[in-house]
């Protein structure tokens, strides 16, 4: 039987194949099909447009839009945004004013394909926007063009020119996965990076909650002043995901963190308050997952490192066992987070994180939680922590299989302890 680190390479060639073959697709539909002549952009504050935004993969994906998607709304309160979403990542949207209608797109069940375009055709886009802005995808440029929008707006230079009425060019000096993205605020007017971010958002002041606690509306994301952490910012912090949970869902998390919390009277008021550690033990792929025994090793020194720290494990309900196990050989209880929401409810009200390379990245920059994240190689710049405080820890390998416990602990000791001594 094939080991995690053989499936993971397994698994990454499959991935590589697919790859190639849509490529070599796009790349005779290029051939094939001329470059439509570019578009004016639409004067887009003159009339309500409404515009659809393809981003039906992956759960962190789309948390990451959430920021562009805000930006474009912001900027433009005439423009509604749809969004096309898939069935797992759907639920980020819950709850965001920026948002519109939430299209569901099963790419698994090719059969309802058909239903799906009726619906977006009915509703008349003006522009639809890939959001797929480093590498082309053929089931998007195949959507654009049968979408029956007058716009239709992608990145240049990937192939798929003959796609898109509103090329827009790269978004230079870009290296994180969310300025990438921010190309696409090009098509409205919008300068990709700001020359002062810090003048947008600040990524050490807290951002206003603009919701009232009293009616129940979700909650945007938070952001705790990470300053005493010199590490620098990842990306240009411009363009910060938002999630928005509401009361319920805030008091679930509470709710996991008040079980966490070491038993003990606190007789001392003015005394800090306990600082919580969540640990992420789940992920997208098994190229990804830490081992086990390296989680209970890792977990068990923190315990020894800082005793005031509470911690508390979440991860996918699929990865139960292995989150009782990690938990029970760690000495720390596993957080109930059957839904994804919840377990953004857990991160929300966390101090720090450690996780792996996925989704949970991506909620903790959005609360503005410093992070310790774990990557394979060449990922960690692209899809680290965004716009506050955070680590990465790489290996070469293609996999986490390799990555020692060691260099682990030496940035989670730099991390909690920056974080500790700002309390």
């Amino acid at each position: 039987m094939a080991g995690p680190g053989q499936l993971g390479r397994r698994l990454q060639r499959f991935k590589g194949m697919e790859r190639g073959f849509k490529t070599a697709v796009i790349r005779v539909l290029a051939a094939v099909l001329p470059a439509p002549a570019a578009r004016v952009p639409p004067q887009w504050n003159t009339r309500p447009h409404r515009v659809l935004y393809l981003r039906y993969d992956r759960i962190g994906d789309m948390i990451l839009a959430t920021g562009i998607i805000e930006a474009i709304v912001r900027a433009h309160p005439s423009v509604t945004v749809d969004v096309l979403a898939s069935p797992a990542n759907a639920a980020v949207l819950r709850g965001n004013p920026h948002t519109g209608q939430v299209v569901i797109f099963e790419k698994q069940r090719p059969w309802t394909y058909l239903r799906t375009l009726r619906q977006i055709r009915a509703a008349r886009y003006d522009a639809v926007l890939d959001a797929m802005v480093l590498s082309p995808s053929l089931t998007t440029a195949i959507l654009m063009l049968l979408s029956g929008a007058r716009h239709r707006v992608g990145v240049a230079g990937r192939g798929t020119e003959f796609a898109l009425t509103l090329p827009v060019p790269r978004a230079r000096h870009a290296v994180h996965y969310v300025d990438h993205s921010a190309a696409l605020l090009s098509a409205f007017g919008l300068d990709p990076q700001p020359r002062a971010p810090s003048a947008t958002y600040d990524s050490h002041a807290p951002r206003p909650d603009t919701a009232d606690p009293a009616s129940g509306a979700p909650r945007p994301s938070g952001q705790v002043s990470t300053a005493s952490l010199d590490a620098p910012v990842g990306g240009w912090g411009v363009w910060r995901p938002q999630l928005y949970l509401n009361d319920d869902e805030m008091a679930g998390g509470a709710s996991q963190w008040a079980a966490a919390v070491p038993a003990g009277p606190r007789s001392d008021p003015s005394a800090p308050r306990v600082r919580h550690l969540v640990v992420n033990v789940s992920a997208g792929d098994q190229t990804r997952y830490w081992p086990e025994d390296r989680f209970i090793a890792a977990i068990t020194w923190i315990r020894e490192r800082f005793p005031s720290l509470a911690l508390l494990i979440v991860g996918s309900p699929h990865d139960h066992e292995r989150m009782e196990r990690i938990g029970k050989g760690g000495g720390i209880p596993v957080a109930s987070t059957p839904g994804m929401r919840d377990m953004m409810a857990v991160v929300a009200l966390s101090d720090i994180v450690f996780t792996a390379d996925t989704s949970v990245t991506h909620v903790a920059s959005a609360y503005g939680k410093p992070a310790v994240v774990m990557f394979p190689r060449g990922r960690g710049a692209l899809y680290g922590p965004y716009g506050t405080a955070g680590r990465v820890v790489s290996t070469p390998a293609p996999t986490l299989q390799s990555l020692a416990v060691a260099p682990v602990l030496a940035v989670l000791d730099e991390v909690i302890t920056a974080t500790l001594s700002g309390q």
